[in-house]
């Protein structure tokens, strides 16, 4: 009986083990499909260079997070108010300090991008724009399948009455 549940300890702790080394695997995978392909169209400098204005971005971001006071993050945290109007009843609150700063943010960005565009050549622009046509059609298959099968419905309901 001893060497039994022994036996399933040792189980469990390995399949413990394996589920959170595929939750990892999960996480890093998600951020590779968000890149997916862009490998096959962008050089090594060019992806390295992405990387660095991603880690600004998120730095900066981080950043200003940290300069909001306690009012203004829980005008963040508030889910009664969508989307747009957290954002303007936070604008509102800004001081002129967080407002300098998301304004040097917004230029730095805008200067990453340029740059990044300038290092693109003809036919990785063209690739680039393929890629997002791809995957805007991708993204509205879901949808047109849905409209499809509401259809449907709505046709056999009109012919069962």
């Amino acid at each position: 009986m001893k060497s039994l549940q022994s036996l399933f300890l040792i189980i469990a702790f390995v399949f413990s083990g394996m589920t959170s080394a595929q939750d990892v695997d999960d996480t890093q995978q998600a951020q590779r499909n968000s890149n997916k392909g862009m490998e096959k169209i962008l050089t090594p400098d060019q992806l390295a260079l992405l990387e660095e204005q991603n880690d600004l971005v998120k730095s900066q971001r981080e950043a200003f997070k940290n300069t909001l006071s306690d009012d203004q993050l829980a005008i963040l945290d508030n889910q009664d108010l969508n989307r747009k109007e957290r954002r303007e009843a936070l604008r509102t609150t800004f001081t002129q300090a967080q407002l300098d700063l998301l304004d040097t943010h917004k230029t730095n960005v805008q200067a990453l991008k340029d740059s990044f565009r300038e290092s693109l050549t003809d036919e990785q622009k063209q690739n680039l724009k393929k890629r997002r046509q791809r995957l805007k059609e991708k993204k509205q298959q879901p949808n047109q399948k849905k409209r499809q099968i509401k259809k449907r419905m709505k046709k056999r309901k009109n012919a069962n009455n």
